[in-house]
């Protein structure tokens, strides 16, 4: 739609939101691992795709509805 613009309270919340996914991203990938090498682990495991599902979810719905 030409001219259709998000306001500013839903672009807040779509970069709360990112920001959120984001930081779960790098603290997964960089921080996790540096000090517990074994991350995930066989026990962890299934917390750590739980999370990263709830996340990805949190994400689209934030897309949906503020998009």
């Amino acid at each position: 739609m030409l001219g259709a613009e998000l306001s500013t309270g839903h672009e807040i919340g779509l970069i709360v939101v990112a920001g959120v996914f984001i930081a779960f991203a790098l603290a997964a990938s960089f921080l996790v691992p540096r000090y517990k090498p074994d991350f995930p682990g066989p026990a962890g495991l299934s917390v750590f795709v739980i999370a990263s599902i709830v996340i990805f979810g949190l994400m689209l719905a934030a897309i949906n509805f503020l998009g």
